[in-house]
């Protein structure tokens, strides 16, 4: 999704006067809200919120300056038009990291226990967890980076909070790859590893799902990792491992996926000619899905 925000110079003197906005101190509310208004959850532990959190913003001059996050009503009002902000009370830690560092790793772990500021989906999954804190961050960047609009992904996100099950968090995961194929460039990576957290968590509920062709679903898993290098212009190396499976091992339901991907890795590299071998076993969906990663990626 190629969106422009408005070019947003602070400008300090120029917006009336307005009654600061309390952020949601209930995540749960929050979640729901974030739903109904197709946004991102912009999230900080109480802890941090008591004392000031220094982050750059642009004035009218054009100059870039530190302001405390919290000393304004201008800024807080900016936050709430692009998110959902919410403090989560330190009392909730113990519930919300459990299994976290084991399932997540480590890096996802130490994001989600430090003061920083945490951009979460509207199931409470981090989405800035590569973020570098070795700088005050800038605002303007973090909202034009993460302020997205995801009703691309409503519906979805719908069922999942309804009812997580296999089905649910894997349809959530093959979507948030779409999604991927829309944003910019910078950001499709961390997309992807938001939606590797629902691959991961649809395979954990296997056990229980009743699926009868186990198999073709984790082969169609791994045909999504394949899917995830072409999103990131890497059709070499998503056609390294494609070239290791066999067409007669693939199952029915993912031969039109994986033909899928060969055509569009061999697109990406313009080798029409055996692109063209692949593309009367696609279906037109993923024909049509194919077409959106390579054309997104020239």
């Amino acid at each position: 999704m190629k969106k422009t925000i408005l070019l947003f110079i602070f400008i300090l003197a120029s917006f009336n006067f307005c009654l600061a906005q309390e952020w949601f101190t209930s995540l749960k509310v929050a979640k729901k809200l974030a739903l109904v208004q197709d946004k991102m959850l912009f999230v900080m532990w109480e802890n941090a919120t008591s004392y000031p959190y220094p982050v750059l913003i642009n004035t009218e001059k054009g100059e870039s300056i530190v302001t405390d996050l919290f000393e304004n009503e201008r800024i807080n009002k900016l936050i709430w038009d692009y998110f959902v902000p919410v403090t989560i009370y330190e009392s909730q830690y113990a519930e919300l990291s459990q299994q976290i560092k084991e399932t997540r790793g480590t890096k996802y772990f130490n994001k989600f226990i430090d003061d920083s500021i945490k951009i979460m989906d509207a199931n409470g999954n981090i989405l800035n967890v590569n973020t570098s804190y070795e700088t005050v961050e800038d605002l303007f960047l973090l909202i034009q980076r993460y302020a997205l609009n995801t009703s691309f992904l409503k519906q979805e996100l719908v069922n999942y909070s309804k009812n997580k099950n296999l089905t649910t968090a894997f349809s959530l995961a093959s979507k948030y790859l779409d999604f991927a194929v829309f944003v910019e460039k910078d950001q499709r990576l961390e997309i992807i590893q938001l939606a590797n957290i629902y691959f991961n968590e649809s395979k954990s509920y296997l056990a229980k799902s009743g699926l009868k062709n186990i198999k073709g679903f984790l082969q169609n898993c791994d045909l999504q990792i394949i899917k995830e290098y072409l999103i990131l212009n890497k059709p070499r190396k998503a056609l390294r491992y494609l070239k290791k499976l066999d067409i007669a091992d693939i199952d029915n339901l993912n031969l039109s996926l994986f033909s899928s991907l060969n055509y569009a890795g061999f697109k990406l590299l313009m080798n029409e000619k055996k692109a063209a071998l692949w593309k009367s076993k696609i279906s037109l969906v993923d024909l049509s899905k194919a077409n959106l990663i390579i054309n997104n990626n020239f």
